[in-house]
């Protein structure tokens, strides 16, 4: 995790301060897990920093970096006790967070709708490393007498993951996108766990930044 955030890190300061580049977009939104999660349902807060080195429309190479901020993943669970003066179990909110991190490299391609407004959909495939975090806490009233039988625990992986998006930018450099990610292709452990890698369906508005642009010159191609 440490590493992805280095690169992603070193990846932003080199875009901007090297000559060539000129498209930086920021957005954020929602996020709903899309895999087979049965026992929490997972939301996040989706984080999105896009760098793109021209304003070709075809085959543009461009890199991507995601952070998904959880904010609900909550399922009841029994804890019981042998203690025979207290009821055998009592339910328990088991807290389950998946924090994700994921660093792209993709290509896109833009369709004009409205040349005058340079209004356009543009179609993003992506491809990149993604690490999930999971934080487990439980919470128990009762910790002295009452205890959940093989609890979830922590756990954290990395795996390479693809991604399809489809965005429209409008009203000058508006943008909202559609971003949908496979799950990750890495083992859960032996450790039998009540939940499995998350498939994050983002959907966020945000804005394009333009820097180091070009005089006398169309800004889509």
């Amino acid at each position: 995790m440490i590493k992805l955030l280095t690169v992603s890190t070193c990846f932003v300061l080199f875009s901007l301060s090297a000559s060539a580049q000129c498209f930086v977009g920021l957005s954020t939104g929602i996020s709903k897990d899309i895999s087979d999660n049965v026992n929490q349902a997972f939301y996040h807060i989706p984080v999105t920093l896009q760098w793109k080195p021209t304003r070709k429309r075809w085959n543009v190479f461009f890199l991507e970096a995601n952070y998904d901020i959880p904010i609900a993943g909550n399922s009841n669970v029994k804890a019981y006790t042998v203690n025979p003066s207290l009821p055998q179990s009592i339910n328990v909110t088991e807290k389950v967070r998946p924090y994700i991190f994921t660093l792209f490299g993709g290509t896109t391609v833009h369709f004009i709708v409205d040349k005058e407004r340079q209004d356009f959909i543009y179609v993003n495939l992506l491809l990149g490393i993604c690490n999930q975090t999971f934080i487990v806490k439980y919470a128990n009233p009762d910790k002295n007498n009452y205890t959940v039988l093989n609890p979830d625990v922590n756990f954290d992986n990395t795996s390479i993951v693809a991604a399809f998006e489809v965005a429209y930018k409008f009203h000058n450099n508006l943008m909202a996108m559609l971003h949908i990610q496979t799950g990750m292709d890495a083992s859960e452990g032996g450790y039998p766990l009540s939940y499995k890698f998350v498939a994050p369906m983002q959907l966020t508005l945000g804005y394009n930044f333009y820097y180091n642009k070009p005089k006398n010159t169309r800004r889509y191609q």
